[in-house]
């Protein structure tokens, strides 16, 4: 499995590239909720079909914002990349606008019956295509409910590949169980400039797992399994659009070439 140039070491000095992108990350945040009310694309009809789950799916799982032009963008990302299985958007963070962020975020609640359907789904496909690798591509507060879904799988059902974006999980959670759940890996991107949301963010209001601290999409995680496996971000990826900030861990180039291979065969 190759991340490309992503485990690469590259002078430090680099770094100014993410810094100043967690800068704009507020205003980008803001921008992509309000375009959301006027435009929320939905998926092509290509990206399902009964053909396409048979040779593999991947659920695609978008932050704590709801169903936005970033989770649309990861899902078109994959498309783009020539995955020839189906595509679907899990929307476990739909709800009243202005509110869901702070729900998505904050209910224990919220996220158990968000990875119970989940977990739900992915059994579902296993019984219907028992050949049909299963993969998951989550960004921010969606890495949580991917980890907790995970977590709740049969013995006898496990996933292909599951990606995290930007995960907002703190970096102490045990992600042993549900790295255990993937046959080939877990992958965990994250980037020095994701400093507003993983960092102050979720130092005021909490991480995914309700710990108030950096998140491990910031400072890595403390748990380590032989199927986990983590990069950072480099800065060749910056031609691609990912400019080691949040919200750009979804650009669609970025999604497209360095993504899409880890969830083939």
């Amino acid at each position: 499995m190759s991340l490309h140039s992503g485990t690469t070491p590259y002078p430090f000095a680099w770094n100014i590239i993410p810094l100043m992108g967690g800068l704009v990350d507020f205003f980008m945040g803001v921008l992509g909720k309000v375009v959301a009310i006027f435009w929320c694309p939905g998926l092509p009809k290509r990206a399902d079909s009964d053909k396409r789950r048979r040779r593999g799916v991947t659920f695609i799982l978008g932050g704590i914002e709801g169903p936005s032009i970033y989770n649309y963008s990861i899902a078109m990302g994959v498309l783009g990349g020539r995955y020839r299985g189906a595509v679907i958007r899990f929307d476990w963070n739909a709800g009243l606008f202005g509110l869901r962020s702070l729900v998505n975020l904050m209910s224990r609640r919220h996220h158990e019956r968000q990875s119970d359907r989940l977990a739900k789904r992915i059994v579902e496909h296993a019984r219907a295509f028992p050949d049909s690798p299963i993969n998951l591509v989550a960004q921010s507060g969606g890495c949580f409910v991917v980890i907790r879904a995970l977590e709740k799988l049969p013995n006898d059902v496990s996933v292909h590949v599951a990606v995290l974006l930007a995960a907002s999980t703190s970096p102490g959670y045990d992600i042993t169980r549900a790295a255990s759940r993937c046959n080939r890996a877990m992958v965990s991107i994250g980037a020095l400039g994701d400093f507003f949301f993983l960092g102050i963010g979720t130092m005021i209001f909490g991480t995914s797992d309700r710990v108030w601290s950096p998140s491990a999409g910031l400072v890595g995680w403390h748990y380590k399994h032989p199927r986990f496996i983590e990069s950072r971000w480099h800065p060749s990826w910056t031609r691609l659009g990912y400019v080691g900030n949040h919200v750009t861990s979804s650009a669609a180039p970025f999604i497209a070439e360095v993504v899409t291979p880890l969830l083939s065969k």
